[in-house]
């Protein structure tokens, strides 16, 4: 039974106790006042017939007539009068009510009243006996009790059939709002038609709102789940991204666990914008795609699973390796890297794409700004050392740990208030004698601390696109230098300046202002420059030798492949270093090498000078092949590098 229904019932029923309840007490209370009418009415007949008969002459004609006059009024069921004497007396009575009414509730029994009179001579006396007439009294009883219970019934049909039909009539309305309402949850519902509803049923209504009410709910949890995947992915290559790493990360730097610490990798993807450029964005977007894929199981494979590789930038990743000592991290790192060095694609301008990666390592309580702006630099130095190597963060001095955007604040406001140097160190030939000067720039900062050296704010100024304003400064500062000395000057010009259209014609009227100094100036350029820059690197030759300066070439040995071109430039002088000096004593192969470059540098009319150079041993060989001058920690009291190499500047 419904609710509904249920209540409907015990309203009748509540209602029924009511009527039935008010009924009885009134029958009853009808009951109690015609019992009394029926006793003043017979003690009132017998009062009225007692004293007419005391007043009367008291003969038996009389005595019948008053008895029958009274009987006759049908008031009364009993009228009796009996002398004293015993003499019989005159007794009028009416049948009895049937034996079932006798014993009805509502048969009502009226008392019998007896009252004395006497003769008026005053010798006899006798008695009434009255006893009014119920039979009426019961008959209005029943007949009243009769017409209640009627229409009390009467009532109760007409509630049942009133209930039964509101009943039917919310049931299919309800039933008929449920099935539209349950209807329209299916996408592209067509209307039911009347009645349909009812004959379906409810139950099957609500099984199939259940059903939709399930599957739209595990649609929207699916929708929800992707939507927080969403803020924490990548969309091209679904790494995590920069939010997601940030909260990791310092997540790590909160660990109080005795394995605490750990590892970043960043690495950056320094021809992004190139690929993009000359490939199909559907070809880069697939190929980060795969490259994120393949990365991601070498570090599922060998990181273990508290290593998270996330994409940061558009071309900027990161691996961090919580909890890792130095080797394993080293170790994962070196993976990476040769993984990354597989996933090259072939560009126009550097053959292949070109990765540069840089590791830090974290403690509990570490500044996450601070590490992140030490790798941050790091990577731009790597960016310089135009390899692959994994730059090595923790190096960089205490006052370079600053990132991107501070860098560019930093050298913008030293460009606009002119706060540059130049340092100067002389190159000497093996005899001694002076070749010219080398100038480095250097940065001053204006809260006084030590300068900083180009080989610091360089390459963030290569990444920055500052370097073009860097080394205008340096060649001005050049100029000045030239001015009030009397030796011969080289200034390093970074490559990247040479495909800023606005530096070639600044330099022009640079030099062309001081005539007179030009003849002492050298501007040196990197060897990568005459693969990469060739036409560039021309248009410098042809102002710098039209104003009567000279071009170097440094890092020869970085770029063997520039000894092709070298006769399409006019150069002064090549400079060999780093690993292929410092190997060349135990190395034959660098040294036919260095024979060769000796050779074809002799063809040309060039001078070939050393730097690195780490012993005598090696200063030897250098000397027999032909090199004209030759740099080093302990060749020519040379002073020692200021900073380790991997944060020495490339002009590139």
């Amino acid at each position: 039974m419904s609710t509904l229904r249920r209540l409907l019932f015990c309203t009748a029923l509540l209602i029924g106790f009511i009527l039935l309840g008010a009924q009885a007490l009134g029958m009853l209370a009808a009951h109690r006042y015609l019992n009394t009418q029926l006793t003043q009415q017979s003690e009132g007949g017998a009062s009225a017939l007692a004293w007419a008969l005391s007043h009367t002459q008291g003969d038996a004609s009389e005595r019948k007539t008053l008895v029958q006059d009274l009987f006759g009024q049908g008031l009364y069921a009993l009228v009796r009068v009996s002398d004293g004497d015993g003499a019989p007396g005159i007794e009028l009575r009416k049948e009895p009510a049937a034996a079932a009414r006798d014993s009805d509730w509502f048969s009502v029994q009226a008392p019998t009243v007896s009252r004395t009179f006497k003769q008026p001579s005053g010798h006899g006396q006798g008695t009434v006996t009255v006893q009014a007439d119920s039979r009426l009294a019961s008959d209005t009883l029943w007949q009243g009790g009769v017409r209640v219970l009627g229409l009390v019934l009467a009532a109760g049909v007409f509630w049942a059939l009133f209930s039964l039909n509101l009943v039917r009539w919310i049931e299919a309305r309800t039933s008929r709002d449920i099935c539209e309402r349950v209807r329209a949850l299916a996408p592209g519902s067509i209307a039911a038609p009347a009645g349909s509803c009812e004959l379906a049923g409810v139950d099957q209504a609500l099984v199939d709102a259940q059903r939709r009410v399930a599957a739209t709910v595990e649609e929207q949890n699916a929708k929800i789940e992707s939507l927080q995947s969403e803020i924490y992915r990548d969309p091209v290559t679904r790494l995590s991204n920069r939010k997601h790493f940030v909260d990791q990360f310092r997540l790590a730097l909160t660990d109080k666990t005795a394995e605490a610490g750990g590892h970043i990798l960043m690495f950056r993807q320094r021809d992004l914008a190139q690929i993009n450029r000359h490939l199909s964005r559907a070809f880069t977007d697939q190929w980060l795609r795969s490259s994120s894929d393949r990365l991601r199981k070498l570090i599922a494979e060998f990181g273990g699973p508290d290593a998270q590789i996330a994409r940061i930038s558009g071309s900027d990743f990161a691996l961090l390796m919580p909890r890792t000592s130095a080797p394993q991290a080293s170790l994962l790192a070196e993976r990476v890297r040769r993984e990354l060095r597989s996933l090259r694609v072939p560009v126009e301008k550097h053959g292949w794409c070109r990765w540069a990666l840089a590791m830090a390592a974290f403690a509990p309580g570490d500044n996450m700004s601070d590490t992140l702006a030490r790798l941050d630099h790091a990577l731009m130095c790597a960016e310089s050392a135009d390899d692959d190597q994994i730059a090595p963060a923790s190096q960089a001095p205490d006052s370079t740990r600053i990132g991107e955007y501070s860098w560019h604040d930093a050298l913008v406001t030293a460009l606009e208030q002119h706060r540059f140097s130049l340092t100067v160190q002389p190159l000497h030939d093996l005899s001694g004698a002076l070749l010219h000067q080398e100038a480095s720039l250097t940065l001053h900062d204006i809260s006084g601390a030590d300068p900083v050296p180009a080989s610091i704010f360089m390459p963030p100024a290569v990444r920055l696109g500052l370097s073009a304003e860097c080394d205008i400064q340096a060649v001005r500062l050049g100029l000045d230098w030239l001015f009030t000395h009397v030796d011969a000057l080289t200034v390093p010009i970074s490559t990247a300046s040479l495909a800023h259209t606005s530096f070639f014609a600044r330099l022009q009227r640079m030099l062309a202002d001081r005539p007179t100094l030009t003849s002492r100036l050298i501007i040196e350029v990197d060897a990568a420059g005459l693969v990469e820059q060739a036409a560039d690197l021309r248009q410098l030759c042809d102002i710098v030798t039209a104003a009567g300066a000279r071009i170097g070439v440094s890092r020869l040995s970085q770029q063997f492949g520039a000894m092709e071109r070298l006769h399409e430039f006019p150069v002064s002088y090549l400079k060999l270093c780093g690993g292929f000096i410092t190997g060349l004593l135990h190395s034959p192969g660098s040294q036919h090498l260095a024979a060769t470059v000796m050779a074809t540098a002799a063809t040309l009319d060039m001078a070939v000078y050393a730097d690195d150079v780490p012993d005598s041993a090696t200063q030897r060989i250098l000397e027999d092949l032909g090199v004209r001058a030759v740099r080093g920690p302990v060749v020519n009291f040379a002073r020692a590098r200021e900073f380790a190499p991997d944060h020495q500047w490339v002009p590139s």
